[in-house]
């Protein structure tokens, strides 16, 4: 699966290049860098096995469990599963669909 990209003047919100709404990658300000279209194509697999919306519905409780839990919005944003997997893998070239797609439930133990 190729991500389409769309570059924006105004999305995402200042203090993010990019972020992945199934199944477009929308990104400011320059170019995406090859690991920056990495780490979008996880969370593109990512929403595809989980059919979008229950991704979504996870990430946002994941999210609110992190600000609870650390009363610190970037480390609660750090530690969501789907993002620690997608910082972990962004890393690494030819990555595999099953990687992509699953790696982040080996970071849901934290």
């Amino acid at each position: 699966m190729k991500p389409i990209t769309i570059h924006t003047r105004c999305f995402p919100a200042k203090g993010f290049h990019a972020i992945t709404l199934f199944p477009v990658i929308f990104y400011r300000d320059g170019r995406l860098t090859p690991r920056e279209v990495r780490h979008e194509t996880v969370h593109l697999w990512q929403q595809a096995t989980l059919l979008v919306v229950p991704f979504y519905v996870l990430y946002l409780l994941f999210r609110l469990v992190g600000l609870l839990r650390y009363r610190d919005s970037d480390r609660a944003y750090r530690e969501i599963p789907f993002e620690r997997s997608a910082y972990l893998l962004e890393q690494r070239e030819g990555l595999t669909r099953k990687a992509m797609a699953f790696g982040w439930v080996r970071c849901l133990a934290g």
